[in-house]
């Protein structure tokens, strides 16, 4: 929680004989800041979000000027396969894991500045008190349904958009623009810039045009916050439609109730989502594409939505009751049930199977609640091992 004060920050000025202008100017950038967004922190400088942070003030500058001898400075860049629904085989996603103390100066900025953001209702992801059981429930008894996604999500919210979403919370211009350094990078694929930068600033110029990286722990929020805008043009085309909208990170759901709906009106809806998508500098994920219609099997975020409330798909129950069947046999194997079953250790497995169990309990508590007491009365190996009494 934000407990500056100015008075306070006078004081304590006069105490060590700062200059009574410099300091009655800072108050004045502070109140103004407060004004905007009166949960905001006043970040008056990037010394002073050194000060915050606990980072080191050379290590952020080293950030802010994208120093480093390569685009992975500062990040822990790997690659995952993506599942080939809706991907070319062979289809990657890069992760970006953030150097510690960057992480600790994003944790800050998450927890102290993006989570007071202006959030559009529709977007459904990374918000406390979200639950994806939620959003799936307002697309329950659906007739048609119209999903769209976008391809790259992450990485095609420019380091421009993110400046708007730091001036939008009161910053000055340079304290923006170094808040946006710090929660995006540049790659080799990073686009050039039309016009050289002209930072005031020389050491910040640089002509590539930064990203929010997936892995980073501002990027979830910074991405709800820069896209507001299209939130509200796909919220108004929905209501047009008399349509429900909801978007979970790159996932957009519309649906409709009404039997007068046509596959005609469909596809006209998807045509118009996609140039919305497009005019905000997104690429549509056209294999990800689908019009549902009525009588055909409809999913929300991995939940039959078919009935009056969401229920879990046949194939995660199928999928679950079999890794249950075989810890119950495993015993009679010569291998330990984790490397059978895909998994690096015993940990890893219990952590899957537990996580699935409490999910499912989420969704349809009886049969989840089933599963997590077949999971505890397994004889699991000791070594490495959850335990239970």
């Amino acid at each position: 929680m934000n407990h500056w004060q100015s008075q306070r920050y006078l004081k304590e000025g006069l105490a060590t004989n700062k200059n009574i202008g410099l300091l009655n100017r800072a108050i004045a950038t502070a109140e103004a800041i407060r004004a905007v967004n009166p949960h905001a922190p006043p970040i008056l400088t990037l010394n002073h979000l050194a000060h915050e942070t606990g980072v080191p003030y050379d290590f952020l500058r080293g950030v802010v000027t994208r120093g480093g001898s390569s685009d992975h400075s500062f990040y822990h860049v790997f690659t995952v396969k993506k599942n080939n629904v809706g991907h070319a085989h062979g289809r990657t996603r890069t992760i970006c894991v953030p150097h510690p103390m960057l992480i600790k100066a994003q944790r800050w900025i998450h927890e102290n500045i993006l989570q007071f953001g202006r959030f559009h209702e529709a977007a459904c992801a990374y918000r406390p008190g979200s639950k994806i059981v939620d959003t799936a429930s307002l697309h329950c008894e659906a007739r048609w349904m119209v999903k769209m996604d976008v391809t790259n999500f992450f990485e095609s919210i420019l380091e421009t958009k993110v400046y708007k979403v730091f001036r939008s919370f009161g910053y000055q211009p340079l304290v923006a623009f170094e808040l946006t350094r710090i929660c995006t990078r540049i790659r080799k694929e990073s686009p050039r810039r039309i016009q050289p930068s002209k930072a005031g600033i020389s050491s910040y110029a640089n002509n590539y045009v930064g990203h929010l990286p997936q892995g980073a722990p501002t990027s979830p929020l910074l991405a709800n916050l820069a896209v507001y805008d299209l939130d509200k043009e796909l919220s108004l085309l929905a209501r047009q439609n008399g349509m429900i909208y909801t978007r979970y990170a790159d996932d957009i759901t519309f649906s409709s109730v009404t039997s007068t709906w046509s596959r005609a009106k469909a596809v006209q809806l998807l045509c118009d989502g996609h140039a919305k998508l497009k005019s905000h500098g997104f690429w549509p994920n056209h294999a990800k594409a689908h019009i549902v219609s009525p009588g055909s099997r409809k999913i929300v975020l991995g939940l039959t939505v078919d009935g009056t409330a969401p229920r879990l798909t046949k194939q995660f129950k199928n999928t679950l009751r079999a890794h249950i069947h075989y810890l119950e046999r495993f015993q009679l194997s010569n291998r330990p049930p984790h490397q059978v079953l895909g998994f690096d250790s015993i940990l890893g497995l219990q952590r899957h199977v537990f996580g699935l169990a409490y999910y499912a309990m989420g969704i349809e508590r009886g049969w989840g609640a089933a599963r997590l007491a077949e999971l505890k009365s397994i004889s699991w190996p000791a070594e490495h091992g959850i335990a239970f009494d």
